[in-house]
């Protein structure tokens, strides 16, 4: 072997590139967002109410205060700041589609990575099987 210096400076840059793709970091609170709500369970053992359980969903995941889906500003057609609309919408079957990313609508949130976190999933399935009460 001439240089072993050559060497090392060939393979370093290669084995940096590989090592670099092994972190991964990201913020707990934007993954859970429901963390900042003070959730640190999920509870779907009652009934799910529109007040107490789906309006803090959809203001904390339709854009800052719902600010994507209001009257004024309804992304897609589709209104989920008030109980009409949101009522409206689930009554399509737009609603879930959308947020269980089926294929039949587009999918929400927009352009997220990733769905709603699980908790949510399973508190709006069981008020939308609930037949979406006003409550």
């Amino acid at each position: 072997m001439k240089n072993p210096w050559k060497l090392l400076w060939g393979v370093l840059p290669l084995a940096l590139l590989l090592s670099s793709g092994g972190c991964y970091y990201d913020n707990n609170q934007e993954l859970h967002p429901e963390t900042l709500l003070g959730a640190t369970q999920c509870d779907t053992s009652g009934t799910m109410s529109y007040q107490a359980n789906i309006v803090p969903i959809l203001k904390n995941s339709c854009g800052s205060e719902n600010s994507c889906h209001n009257a004024s500003g309804a992304g897609g057609g589709v209104v989920l700041n008030t109980y009409a609309g949101v009522n409206a919408s689930v009554g399509t079957g737009k609603f879930w589609s959308a947020i269980s990313w089926d294929g039949n609508a587009s999918q929400m949130p927009k352009n997220s990575a990733s769905q709603l976190n699980d908790c949510y999933m399973s508190q709006l399935y069981k008020w939308i099987q609930a037949g979406a009460p006003n409550n």
